[in-house]
Parts: C-alpha cells; sequence; structure tokens
C-alpha cells in the first residue's frame, strides 16, 4: 500500500502529484467533479422522463467509457432510477439499481456467474424436494383414507 505523501502519476493525465487520498490529481478531481455536477444537472433536467446514457453522451459530449467508470464507481448513484441503463448482453432494460452499477441485468448474472448458476439449480432441487415431499404426503393420505375401515376419530373401526 502507498503510504500518504507519496510522490506518484494521475491515472488519469498522467501528471506527477503528492497523493493523498485520491488517485488522481488536484485538477482531474475537479474536472471530475464539474462532469458529475453536468451530468446530475442534464437528468435533473429531464425529469419527467428516464433518460438514456448514449442521450447523456450526445448531449454532453463525453466519453462513454468516463461515464459507465463514474457510474460503476457508484459517483451518479443519487440519479440511478432516472437513468435507463441496458444489460451489456442481452440488451434488456435493467430495472435494479444494483445491477445498473454492473450492466448486467439478474437473469444473465445467474445465466453467466458460476454461483448463479448453481444457485438456480439449488433452489430447483429443493423446490423438486417439496414437491416429492407433498406428493408423497398426499398419497399417504389416500391410501390410509381410502377404505371405510380405516377412518379415525370418536368412532372405532368396527365391521358392521
Amino acid at each position: 500500500m502507498k503510504e500518504k505523501g507519496e510522490l506518484v502519476n494521475c491515472k488519469k493525465c498522467g501528471s506527477l502529484f503528492i497523493k493523498n487520498s485520491r488517485d488522481i490529481c488536484e485538477n482531474c478531481f475537479r474536472t471530475e467533479i464539474e462532469l458529475i455536477d453536468k451530468i446530475k444537472h442534464f437528468v435533473n433536467e429531464n425529469s419527467q422522463n428516464k433518460v438514456n446514457l448514449s442521450e447523456i453522451i450526445k448531449e454532453l459530449k463525453i466519453d462513454k467509457l468516463d461515464l459507465e467508470d463514474l457510474i460503476e464507481r457508484g459517483k451518479l448513484f443519487s440519479i440511478m432510477p432516472k437513468l435507463i441503463i441496458k444489460c451489456r448482453f442481452c440488451g434488456v432494460e435493467i430495472e435494479d439499481e444494483q445491477s445498473k452499477i454492473n450492466f448486467i441485468c439478474t437473469k444473465c448474472l445467474n445465466k453467466f456467474s458460476p454461483k448463479g448458476e448453481l444457485a438456480k439449480i439449488n433452489a430447483l432441487k429443493e423446490e423438486q424436494k417439496e414437491k416429492e415431499k407433498e406428493l408423497s404426503s398426499k398419497k399417504t393420505r389416500r391410501a390410509y383414507f381410502q377404505d371405510p375401515k380405516d377412518r379415525c376419530g370418536f368412532i372405532q373401526n368396527f365391521d358392521i
């Protein structure tokens, strides 16, 4: 881990600066804050409907990768409900706020994630076990009560 006060290169522009808590220089940091403010202002102006990322890129003339980086780092979290973000894989509009940050819908996440696929398989197995339990208990009850001699209750079983 780098110490505070260390001389490092800015991750964006490459200039040398004394590192405090950020990996970017003060100029790039101010530029990033201004960009975030512009994006928030643009989205809030169009508050009556949701805004597509391509509209933001076109209107503000910013780089797509910069916008996606801001979203992934959570810098635009306050306006996420107003953004239309489509899944990188299937192109479906993402509704879940947490999934918007990853640009992957829940369906594709489960499809491509080994943990997601495993969870899906386990859920199906559990569901099948529950159905089998329910079916076997129904069969047991039916078999038990089919013969009138086998009735339970206050009247004992007598051959009448």
